[in-house]
């Protein structure tokens, strides 16, 4: 794996440090809602958590991506969602507790810090909310966040990727910051040294978009 100085050192941070990094407090009200929330490595994750971070991505993404060049590979996905290096910022609803001890999840972000194409990233592999909870501020309130912890790293910018097919996220990265990467396959550049020559053999557009949004 490619790394760097800067991915080494923050991969090397706590779930405290990040907390504190991005001043993650242990509740937070949206819309008069106080929801509990916590930072957390992948591998620390127990049991009950990491079945409820895997059924709440099956429930909002499952449908986008079987269909897509993705794929649906739940056993790939499961080795990258609790990666050693993943990091989670787990949102909770304490006054749902689905007929168990602990506090139903509403939301979560999982990242990773990563070196690619000769750039530091925050690489922001999910962001998901349960569909009772959005449109509570609770996306834009990750975006604030994952932007407070790359810029606290030393990260030159914030990555994803997403399906063209999934337009409200894509309508939410846009308002939040995020444009197509150059990297991203169907990226047009605006330079005339970019031009493609009228000769070069046409390729069949993606069905993603790899987005970024600068943090120097």
């Amino acid at each position: 794996m490619v790394t760097s100085k800067l991915v080494r050192i923050a991969n090397q941070a706590t779930a405290e440090d990040i907390a504190a990094a991005a001043e993650i407090s242990a509740t937070q009200t949206f819309r008069e809602k106080t929801l509990g929330i916590r930072v957390a490595a992948g591998p620390n994750l127990s049991e009950d958590e990491q079945g409820d971070v895997w059924s709440l991505w099956e429930t909002n993404t499952r449908a986008l991506v079987e269909p897509s060049s993705l794929g649906y590979h739940p056993k790939e996905k499961r080795k990258e969602l609790f990666h050693r290096f993943a990091r989670f910022i787990l949102v909770f609803d304490h006054d749902v507790q689905e007929n168990r001890e602990e506090a139903a999840l509403v939301a979560f972000s999982k990242f990773r810090f990563e070196r690619d194409q000769g750039e530091d990233l925050l690489y922001c592999y999910e962001l998901q909310v349960s569909e009772t909870y959005r449109n509570a501020g609770l996306g834009r309130f990750f975006v604030e966040k994952l932007t407070a912890i790359g810029k606290h790293w030393h990260m030159s910018k914030i990555m994803l990727t997403v399906l063209k097919s999934n337009v409200a996220a894509r309508q939410f990265y846009s308002k939040t910051g995020f444009i197509v990467d150059p990297i991203s396959p169907d990226y047009e550049s605006t330079s005339e040294d970019d031009t493609p020559e009228d000769d070069e053999p046409e390729h069949e557009a993606a069905d993603y978009e790899i987005l970024s949004k600068a943090l120097d």
